[in-house]
């Protein structure tokens, strides 16, 4: 149950991790450019607006590292089993371990792993005893991020006033009246 750092070498999984980081710097650099600072110089927008959606983004991105290098609750080589609790283990017909019964064995990771609920390609892990909270923690804020950028867009294109045009072409190319 303690905090050690978990990699799997799968690469279906390193290609959705890699996909979610090139998505999250897109949206990262992308969103504030086009959106935020040009809406911010305007007078549009304050400056705790960019801040929040930073710190948003910057949980997004701390959970999502969290829950890939968290060991899922891995059962060591030779587990200590007590004598009470004997009858509620069994052995795991793949790589012969003794497991408790509400644990599986993962066939990417190739181990078995304490209550395990899956293995997620997109955090490249199982989600298992010891990393549970913290892969719930990764959809919350990716659900804050998406949801904050949605309204971001929404106000960009039917709330904020138009962008001032400069030498008659408009700042933000996205919106078009």
């Amino acid at each position: 149950m303690g905090r050690q750092i978990h990699f799997v070498v799968d690469p279906q999984g390193w290609c959705c991790m890699g996909l979610i980081i090139f998505v999250w710097l897109y949206n990262t650099i992308f969103i504030p450019k086009v959106i935020l600072f040009p809406h911010y110089e305007e007078g549009h927008i304050s400056v705790v607006a960019i801040f929040c959606y930073y710190f948003c983004s910057l949980f997004c991105i701390a959970s999502l590292l969290r829950a890939s290098v968290a060991d899922p609750g891995k059962l060591p080589e030779n587990p200590k089993i007590p004598i009470t609790e004997r009858e509620n283990w069994e052995l795991c017909n793949k790589c012969n371990m003794m497991r408790p019964k509400r644990s599986h064995h993962c066939s990417r990771c190739g181990h078995c792993v304490r209550r395990m609920d899956h293995h997620c390609p997109w955090i490249n892990n199982c989600v298992g005893e010891d990393n549970h909270w913290l892969f719930l923690q990764l959809c919350f804020y990716t659900q804050i991020l998406s949801s904050y950028t949605l309204i971001l867009d929404f106000c960009h294109y039917y709330y904020f006033l138009p962008l001032k045009k400069e030498n008659g072409v408009r700042i933000c190319f996205l919106y078009e009246v």
